[in-house]
């Protein structure tokens, strides 16, 4: 379970390091958590491979800036981007998720 703790966001500009409570931290882009947000909006634009690729070139084409992010309870944090979707909660566990997958392990 601590595998999936959040205890810590430290933001930059361009991307956020995630440091998790089994001691793993990530540098993680900004840009990779935009293109995997679980809201309603934008998971169905990554139900397959081409429609990401899609949704990926779509977001990248924004300016990247530093989201507001608002801790929702205990599992979870919701991302302001200026640019775009603000409504997706995105859990601890898919910040993990998201960090291994896309993310570097410091």
């Amino acid at each position: 379970m601590s595998r999936v703790v959040l205890t810590d966001l430290e933001r930059g500009h361009e991307d956020c390091i995630l440091r998790f409570a089994d001691g793993s931290s990530f540098k993680v882009s900004y840009l990779s958590i935009r293109c995997r947000c679980q809201c309603a909006k934008c998971k169905p634009r990554q139900e397959n491979q081409q429609r990401l690729l899609e949704f990926e070139e779509e977001v990248a084409r924004l300016r990247v800036e530093k989201p507001r992010a608002e801790p929702v309870g205990r599992y979870g944090v919701r991302f302001d981007w200026p640019t775009g979707c603000s409504s997706g909660i995105h859990s601890f566990t898919h910040l993990r998720e998201v960090a291994e997958d896309l993310g570097q392990l410091l």
